[in-house]
C-alpha cells in the first residue's frame, strides 16, 4: 500500500511538473456600478447597457494573482473593492404613472461599499502566454465563484443610516415571520470578458468587464412591499420606529399633501422580488510576470524533462 501511494504521489507530481506554469500578480483600477430596483431606467432587460446609469459609476480597485496553465487556460484569485449607489430621482420620467414615474415618486436611494473575493477561470480566445512576444495578446472570457460583503445605507436628517438593521420591509418583525433579515455577506457568480496584451517579457496590461450575478434582491434594501408605521412601533421604540418608517416610505418628501399617497401605502409594491440585484466591475490592469524562467520567446508551457522520476518505477 505504501509503495502504491508513493507511486501515485509521484505520478501526480509528474503530471503537475510536466507543464511549466506561469504566475502573475497585478493591480486594477476602474469603476463599479449597480443594477437593481433603484434608479433603473426600465423594468425590462432588453437593453443591458442602456439600463446602466453613467452618473453612478464609482471608483473601484482590484488586486489579483493569475496562474496560467496553458495557452488557453488560466485561473485568477482576486480581491475587489468598489461602491454601489442607486437613486430613484435619476429615473427618466416620460409619461404620468409610467414605470419611470413610479420609481421617481417612490424616491428611495442608497449607497453601499462592496468587497469581493473571487476565483475565476479564464479561457483565452487566441493562444496567449505571459511574457511572450509571439503570443502576446488575446481576448478572453471568464466565469467563477465569489463571496462579497455589502451594507446599504440611506441619508436621514443629514446622517447615513444603516438600513439592514431597521428591517424596512418588515424583516425580523413579529408581524412578518416569513421575512428574515438578509445577510450582509453573500455568494456571487462573476462572469465577463477581457483583453490581455504583453508590453514586454515582464509586464502586461489588460481590460476586463465583469458582471456579478447575485442571489439577493437586497443590495439596495428594496424588494417587496411597504409596511405600516404600526408594524414598526409595535416592535421598536417610537424614535426608531419613526426613522424606520420614514426611510421605508419617502414619497411624502415629494408629495407632502399625499395626493398620490395610496401608491406607497402598506401592502403596495415597493420593489420587484422576481429579479435579483447585480453589480459590475470594469478594470484596467497592469500585471507583472514574476517567473523569470518563463520570460522567453520559447514556449513557456513546454514539457519538462521527467527522466529523473523514472527510477521510481524500476
Amino acid at each position: 500500500m505504501r509503495r502504491f501511494v508513493a507511486i501515485l504521489a509521484m505520478c501526480s507530481l509528474m503530471s503537475w511538473s510536466a507543464v511549466a506554469q506561469v504566475g502573475e500578480v497585478g493591480i486594477g483600477v476602474g469603476t463599479s456600478n449597480f443594477l437593481g430596483d433603484l434608479g433603473k431606467k426600465s423594468s425590462s432587460f432588453k437593453s443591458y447597457f442602456g439600463d446602466i446609469d453613467g452618473s453612478l459609476f464609482r471608483p473601484a480597485v482590484q488586486v489579483y494573482y493569475r496562474h496560467s496553465f496553458s495557452y488557453r487556460f488560466a485561473t485568477k484569485l482576486s480581491l475587489s473593492y468598489g461602491r454601489l449607489e442607486g437613486d430613484d430621482r435619476l429615473s427618466r420620467t416620460k409619461e404620468f404613472r409610467d414605470d419611470a414615474w413610479f420609481r421617481s415618486y417612490r424616491n428611495l436611494s442608497f449607497k453601499s461599499f462592496v468587497l469581493e473575493a473571487a476565483v475565476t477561470a479564464e479561457f483565452n480566445i487566441l493562444k496567449y502566454a505571459p511574457g511572450s512576444m509571439k503570443y502576446r495578446w488575446t481576448p478572453y472570457v471568464f466565469g467563477g465563484v465569489g463571496i462579497f460583503a455589502f451594507d446599504p445605507k440611506a441619508e436621514y436628517n443629514g446622517e447615513w443610516v444603516r438600513l439592514q438593521p431597521l428591517g424596512t420591509e418588515g424583516q425580523g418583525l413579529p408581524n412578518y415571520p416569513e421575512r428574515r433579515k438578509y445577510a450582509l455577506i453573500q455568494p456571487s457568480l462573476p462572469v465577463g470578458i477581457g483583453f490581455k496584451f504583453n508590453i514586454n517579457k515582464a509586464w502586461s496590461v489588460g481590460l476586463e468587464m465583469g458582471h456579478r450575478i447575485t442571489f439577493t434582491d437586497y443590495l439596495d434594501d428594496v424588494s417587496t412591499n411597504y409596511v405600516s408605521y404600526g408594524d414598526f412601533s409595535s416592535y421598536y421604540g417610537s424614535e426608531r420606529a419613526i426613522m424606520a418608517y420614514e426611510l421605508s416610505r419617502r414619497s411624502p418628501e415629494l408629495d407632502p399633501e399625499g395626493k398620490y399617497g395610496t401608491i406607497t401605502q402598506p401592502g403596495e409594491v415597493r420593489g420587484n422580488p422576481e429579479s435579483n440585484d447585480s453589480y459590475l466591475f470594469t478594470m484596467v490592469s497592469v500585471t507583472y510576470n514574476f517567473n523569470k524562467m518563463n520570460r522567453r520567446e520559447h514556449n513557456p508551457f513546454a514539457k519538462k524533462d521527467t527522466g529523473k522520476y523514472r527510477r521510481v518505477f524500476r
